[in-house]
């Protein structure tokens, strides 16, 4: 992951004396000047600030002039109270230009810098020197990915990101947690990345997320921020905060035509990943399932007695709605490219059913409501950015749902019994889902 970003460059330049940042010179006789050089007062100038820097901070960094033939006789002004890196005597070449190097590798804030400057002129001079620091602050953040989707690590799973240099930085990098200024924030994750190369360039980082693996990104020392945010971004299982999921219901036992289904399923996150995992992990996740359905039943009567016979006495039927309420597990297999869903589901349901009818229109029981049991197991197939298809089968159990059927009477009328029946329905369920 590359972080691109404006550049920002070290500079040597002169500063005009009209220019109402520029020191207040200490005077210096001409025969002075002639005798020891050319007087350089040096301004150090935090590049990213703009700040202008004390002698304490850039004690490490020593001017040196170079002329065509090396070296430039240079002394220090004996009368200089701010410390030798502020101010020196330079024996200028007669003509053409001179190079000001100021060597950083002494120092852990700053990078050196280099420049020519034109030799002519023997006044007094100011030199700007605009470094860059050394440090920067990073901000990262952790990220999973499906094609254009992102999901992004609890700040409770940021804390176990790591962030280090990668193999061909390590000798040349140094990373802390927290903040270049020793703060620890307690959201987010901060670090304070420092490079200690000859000059400024790009700083190769990894980022390490538990069961995701290695994130490369490149961060530039030449970045005009002094803070800079990161992203480390992994292939990975998206589920979804609330999947939505309508379809048919076909009875294959004790069915008596097609229903309908809704179903809202909503999954439990992880503190440390949320609602993500690695791609190649199977993931397993709970959830809590609310749904409702629309269906009808057939089932058979018996006809009971006399005494302990019992014989089929035809058909009943009835249509029914149910409440659903319960609680299951969803796996996304690894492998599969974050595309399938397998999905198991245990709920109470209340049915309200209708009368049941025998084939003869006899009523058999009246309307009423019963309280049982459902399981449901899914295969989901994302087809189309959250779109899903869905098949599956349904076990529909309610304990009591209605009369066993007629009871014999040597009256010659069989009046309805009194036992209760139970029915258990299979179906099978297909249709389309919305998992986000």
């Amino acid at each position: 992951m590359l972080i691109l970003l404006a550049q920002l460059h070290c500079a040597i330049e002169l500063v005009p004396a009209t220019d109402p940042s520029a020191r207040v010179l200490a005077p210096v006789s001409a025969e002075a000047q002639s005798a020891t050089g050319t007087e350089h007062v040096f301004d150090y100038v935090d590049g990213l600030s703009g700040e202008r820097l004390s002698p304490g901070d850039v004690g490490a960094l020593v001017p040196v002039a170079y002329g065509p033939d090396g070296a430039l006789p240079t002394r220090v002004r004996e009368d200089d109270e701010a410390g030798a890196p502020i101010r020196r005597f330079i024996a200028l070449p007669a003509a053409g230009e001179y190079t000001v190097r100021v060597d950083g590798l002494g120092s852990r804030r700053y990078f050196g810098c280099e420049a020519r400057l034109p030799a002519a002129g023997t006044a007094a001079r100011q030199v700007r020197i605009t470094l860059l620091p050394r440090a920067r602050d990073v901000s990262l953040s952790a990220e999973v990915e499906r094609a254009d989707t992102r999901r992004e690590i609890t700040p409770l799973g940021l804390r176990e990101v790591e962030l280090r240099p990668d193999a061909r930085s390590e000798r040349e990098v140094e990373v802390v947690r927290g903040t270049c200024a020793g703060e620890h924030p307690a959201r987010g994750s901060h670090w304070c990345v420092l490079s200690l190369a000859a000059d400024p360039g790009a700083v190769g980082l990894t980022a390490r997320t538990p069961g995701f693996g290695l994130a490369p990104m490149t961060v530039s020392m030449t970045d005009p921020a002094r803070s800079i945010d990161v992203h480390a971004r992994y292939p990975g299982h998206l589920l979804g905060g609330v999947s939505l999921r309508l379809g048919a219901l076909i009875g294959v036992l004790h069915g008596d035509g097609p229903g309908a289904m809704i179903a809202v399923d909503v999954p439990t996150r992880s503190e440390t990943t949320g609602d993500t995992c690695p791609l190649g992990d199977t993931c397993l996740r709970g959830l809590v399932h609310l749904g409702a359905a629309y269906g009808s039943y057939r089932r058979e009567t018996e006809l009971v007695g006399p005494t302990t016979r019992v014989v089929p006495d035809g058909d009943t039927r009835a249509n029914y709605g149910l409440l659903e309420l319960g609680a299951g597990v969803t796996v996304a297999p690894g492998g599969t490219g974050d595309r399938l869903r397998l999905t198991g589901i245990l709920s109470g349901v209340l049915a309200a059913r209708t009368e049941e009818r025998r084939d003869n229109n006899a009523l058999l029981s009246e309307a009423s409501s019963r309280l049982g049991l459902m399981g449901d197991v899914l295969a989901s197939v994302r087809f189309a950015g959250p779109w899903t298809v869905f098949a599956g089968l349904r076990a529909l159990w309610l304990p009591s749902v209605g009369s066993r059927g007629r009871q014999f009477s040597y009256l010659g009328a069989a009046p309805v019994s009194t036992e209760s029946a139970s029915l258990l329905q299979l179906g099978l369920l297909i249709g389309l889902g919305v998992d986000p």
